[in-house]
């Protein structure tokens, strides 16, 4: 990965102070570091106003098709009046398959669909995109899809067999590329044993994953580097809820660094079995039908007395069902959009989320009183990132990143000495804070029968020539 280190903050800070005559109070050492100035005192606060938590629902590819992925997301996302209900205007987001080499029989919908059926990029394993690409490529660009669900579905019935091929990774990334996608910056790994593209995980079990080996032949991750690829789900089971933070380093067996998330996937039971001495026994909350119970309620309000993030790990489209949602799992979500309707728990994208603990933990600033002016700034000056490098922000990279002080109307926030607009910034009664994203419960659902599907199409194979 690239590395971009920032030098010489301290000094940068100290020449701002002489020329525009203000004392510098302290250099931030940690995120949550009192800063003690003449006139207040400013503490990064760990959520956007008003939120106590952040929560993310992290949702695998496995037996999607366009039909439940349509039906889940309008009510999910838009405030539409769906078949499951009146729409909750949630950020969340899905995954993605770029390919199908599975071979497993599975039904995957109620009309007969089976695996065969899988919506992905390209049809199977060929470098032909499929009927439903334009219209993934569509979601990628609304927010509806921000993750790779590994290289794509290659579980076999045989799982000591693979069809995967670095070439088809090389293949699907350069259609991404040509394609002018937003990067793609989060990998969950999927399946059995024949998707040898996995990655990060170094049990016993996990040695089939190839995918961050240089001298293997099935060897990805150089390539998902370049793609954007920063964040990464290496089949990690969890049973913890509550998270102070979300990511850790992972250094890969090239020896580069990603930075691994923890999901949460169920609960875990530890019990004696004669011969076997002490076994963990998972109860796997894979399925949609199981969101009643991985959001329950004193889950919830513990996350919320924690102050914690988490990531709900879960298959939204695993059921073959008509209705893909059971009533336990409406209400539960019902409940979750009125815990963010009622400034508790704020729920985010899992490329979101991830990005804004990245920032809220590495943030480093300095303050400065403008004293001609009364004025505070907090000047933010870099974000140590142990795993990319240390870096300068952008405005849209700190979405949602807030100070509590006595007044904010006496403050600004600038980025290396560059006040940010006005425009960007939010203040409430004791916090001042960088815009959180603009809510978007636009309906972006359509169909290959939708009147822009054509158009879609159309721009997608210009592209590709």
């Amino acid at each position: 990965m690239n590395k971009k280190i920032v030098t010489g903050t301290l000094v940068v800070g100290l020449v701002v102070a002489s020329l525009v005559g203000t004392s510098q109070i302290k250099q931030h050492a940690f995120a949550s570091q009192v800063h003690l100035m003449p006139k207040q005192t400013v503490t990064e606060r760990k959520f956007p106003w008003p939120y106590h938590a952040m929560l993310a629902i992290e949702s695998d590819a496995d037996h999607t098709d366009l039909r439940k992925f349509n039906i889940i997301h309008e009510f999910l996302n838009t405030k539409s009046e769906t078949m499951l209900g009146q729409g909750l205007g949630l950020d969340i987001s899905d995954s993605f398959f770029l390919y199908n080499g599975s071979n497993e029989p599975r039904k995957i919908d109620y009309n007969g669909e089976t695996v065969k059926n899988e919506m992905t990029m390209f049809d199977g394993i060929s470098n032909i995109p499929s009927a439903d690409a334009p219209i993934l490529l569509y979601y990628i660009r609304h927010g509806w899809i921000d993750t790779f669900h590994s290289a794509g579905d290659f579980s076999r019935v045989n799982s000591s067999t693979t069809i995967f091929s670095r070439e088809l990774e090389i293949n699907a990334l350069n259609f991404l590329k040509k394609q002018n996608e937003v990067p793609i910056t989060v990998f969950t790994d999927h399946g059995n044993q024949s998707n040898v593209a996995n990655f990060g995980s170094y049990t016993a079990f996990d040695q089939y994953m190839e995918g961050d080996n240089p001298q293997s032949k099935y060897y990805i991750t150089d390539l998902l580097e370049q793609e954007g690829v920063r964040y990464v789900w290496s089949d990690h089971f969890g049973d913890q809820f509550s998270y102070p933070s979300m990511i850790y380093p992972i250094t890969l067996r090239d020896g580069s660094k990603m930075w691994g998330f923890y999901r949460f996937t169920g609960t875990r039971k530890v019990a004696y079995e004669p011969g076997l001495g002490q076994v963990a026994n998972w109860d796997t909350m894979w399925n949609p039908a199981d969101l009643g119970e991985q959001l329950d309620s004193s889950r919830l309000n513990a996350l919320v007395q924690s102050g914690g993030y988490t990531i709900i790990a879960t298959h939204l489209e695993g059921n073959a069902n008509l209705f893909p949602f059971n009533y336990s799992t409406i209400e539960a979500l019902v409940h979750l959009s009125h815990m963010q309707d009622h400034g508790l728990i704020l729920v985010a994208s899992t490329s979101r989320l991830l990005q804004y603990n990245l920032m809220q933990q590495g943030l480093r600033d300095q303050i400065l009183y403008h004293a001609s002016t009364g004025t505070t700034d907090i000047n933010i000056t870099q974000i140590i990132d142990p795993v990319n490098g240390d870096f300068i922000p952008t405005v849209s990279q700190l979405h949602g990143i807030t100070f509590t002080l006595k007044d904010p109307s006496d403050a600004m926030i600038s980025i290396h000495g560059v006040p940010i607009p006005d425009s960007d910034i939010v203040r409430s009664l004791h916090t001042i804070g960088i815009r959180w994203y603009t809510p978007d419960t636009t309906n972006w659902a359509i169909t290959t029968t939708s009147p822009i599907y054509a158009h879609l199409k159309q721009e997608m194979e210009t592209l590709m020539k």
